[in-house]
């Protein structure tokens, strides 16, 4: 049994956490200079916890507070491997206490720094609940920036500076020579942004999505991580190309416009491609895999549980017009429409008959307008009810 597992298995460990006293704290430092060369290791696990501490908003059980340790061992475990423990762990604390984060708020990735100029981001299938209500964008870790409520946009300068809704600059701190940081840009439901990347690519975040990217572009690609979904207008690279990674696949490209919808709950991941050229692989893919090349006007369908891909001629519109405010659909299961709206408004619908979710609805919901507008608009669609029961929850009848 390793250092880090004997310590959670020790009850005195999480007093010290989360109950600490002055005969707690003596025990725990006589116990670490005694033990000079597992010192660090447990100092670091004891941190990371308490990172997470910050952001979690309910009392943890204590199941749940050994879960939460061995979640911290396992990615520990996986930095001293991958780096044959020729650095200290103290070179990796903002990327690890961004994947805590990530954890506590739904998200299903970590970040090491491995022998690279830019962290790699290494995928966890893991998904828990969400529980950040408002859009942040967090910088490495230097501080979080709240976000404007429903329309956010930022843009980075070639400088790393940041400016926010075309008014509010945040100067860069970063020393240019030492390794970018990690910012994650965090957009619950209810609300959506805009961020054009220091490279010049635009993004458009979806309702209950998260993007995560380095500073600075500085490897041989350039590559971010999406949970939920976004469209991507890619500023043009061959000597970089541009890589999306979901926790299921990952798609290159040097030059394009696509839209990559990947929320952990749903049973696919969906890359449509508007112009230009990408590749899809799946993110375990063996060596000798081929990816799948898309042609403008297709849909790659990545089904989660067979891990097969497959793909078919669409229209383009009906799966990128929500970056103008736009649902567009041609013969939609009711189902696929209302998941959409209840992302976008973050509110909840349920039916008083499930079978008329199968119900198939043509048309386009101009979702700028008044909730109550285009409520009436579905209504018409489907010959249905709409009635609000509560703030944000509605029944279809």
């Amino acid at each position: 049994m390793n250092i880090y597992n004997r310590i959670i298995e020790n009850p005195l460990f999480f007093k010290w956490v989360f109950h600490p006293s002055p005969e707690i704290n003596a025990y725990w430092n006589h116990f670490l200079d005694k033990n000079p060369d597992d010192a660090e290791k447990i100092t670091e696990l004891k941190i990371q916890i308490e990172i997470h501490l910050k952001y979690e908003e309910k009392i943890l059980t204590e199941a749940e507070k050994k879960a939460l340790a061995k979640r911290i061992v396992r990615m520990l475990e996986q930095t001293d491997r991958k780096r044959g423990r020729t650095r200290t762990l103290r070179n990796m604390i903002r990327y690890v206490a961004i994947a805590i984060l990530f954890l506590s708020i739904g998200g299903s990735l970590v970040y090491l720094y491995m022998e690279s100029r830019q962290p790699q981001i290494i995928v966890d299938n893991s998904v828990l609940p969400a529980q950040v209500q408002e859009p942040v964008l967090i910088l490495g870790d230097r501080e979080q920036i709240a976000l404007n409520r429903g329309e956010s946009q930022l843009e980075y300068s070639k400088e790393g500076d940041i400016i926010l809704n075309e008014e509010q600059t945040i100067i860069s701190e970063e020393d240019k020579n030492a390794s970018p940081e990690m910012n994650t840009l965090v957009i619950p439901y209810g609300n959506r942004s805009v961020v054009i990347l220091g490279d010049g690519t635009k993004v458009w975040l979806n309702a209950g999505s998260r993007l995560i990217y380095p500073s600075r572009f500085v490897d041989n690609t350039r590559e971010v991580f999406l949970v939920g979904e976004a469209f991507f207008d890619v500023q043009e690279n061959e000597k970089q190309p541009f890589v999306v990674k979901t926790s299921d696949v990952k798609v290159q490209v040097l030059g394009t416009r696509f839209n990559v919808s990947a929320y952990p709950e749903d049973y696919s991941v969906q890359t449509v491609l508007a112009e230009g050229s990408v590749e899809i692989k799946r993110v375990n893919a063996t060596l000798f895999e081929k990816g799948i090349r898309l042609s403008p006007g297709y849909l790659a369908y990545f089904n989660k549980k067979n891990q097969e891909t497959r793909t078919q001629q669409v229209n383009v519109e009906h799966y990128t017009l929500w970056t103008e405010g736009l649902f567009s659909f041609s013969n939609t299961d009711l189902n696929r429409i209302v998941k959409k709206l209840e992302r976008y408004y973050n509110i909840r619908f349920q039916f008083d008959d499930p079978f008329k979710g199968v119900i198939q609805v043509s048309g386009k919901l101009d979702v700028t307008k008044e909730r109550v507008e285009v409520f009436e608009y579905l209504e018409k669609l489907t010959g249905l009810k709409i009635i609000q029961i509560s703030d944000r929850q509605y029944v279809i009848k």
